[in-house]
């Protein structure tokens, strides 16, 4: 219940909450509530860095948020058609990549009784089937980003 009611990664049995903090997170996040301005600043040059750098073809880019300053960039969310050759290709590279929300909410089992668009959620599905999420931790170096730039940029179907 406390994990969003999930027994297995990214299934979702019954409803569930955000309760996950407990007296240790919460002491350690006591500690790093100064640095979040500069993790944040940090995150969103490592943003701006992929979507400066990647140029492929095969690769797809969210669209930008309108308003930037205050996006945290938590996950940074590309799409592609070739998922998962792409993630593959980026491990043998040495860029470790994870799929975020491969199942889409309509798709969860708390939620299948629930009247739905009969064409289905077409955009929410082919999220699902084609997001890759990089890393972008406010500790990655540069040289790091331009890894993961490289992996992608040089990944071909």
């Amino acid at each position: 219940m406390r994990n969003y009611g999930q027994q297995n990664r990214y299934s979702h049995d019954r409803i569930g909450l955000n309760s996950r903090l407990d007296e240790v997170q919460a002491a350690v996040l006591n500690v790093r509530l100064p640095i979040l301005a500069h993790s944040t600043r940090r995150r969103q040059a490592i943003a701006e860095s992929y979507r400066t750098g990647i140029s492929s073809d095969y690769v797809e880019m969210l669209v930008r948020p309108t308003r930037t300053e205050n996006h945290v960039y938590h996950l940074f969310v590309v799409t592609s058609p070739f998922r998962d050759q792409l993630q593959q290709h980026c491990i043998s590279a040495g860029v470790e990549t994870l799929i975020h929300y491969p199942i889409p909410v309509h798709r969860q089992k708390p939620f299948e009784d629930l009247a739905g668009d009969p064409f289905g959620l077409r955009h929410s599905e082919e999220h699902a089937d084609r997001c890759l999420s990089l890393p972008c931790r406010p500790n990655l170096s540069d040289n790091e980003i331009s890894r993961v730039i490289e992996a992608i940029n040089s990944f071909v179907p």
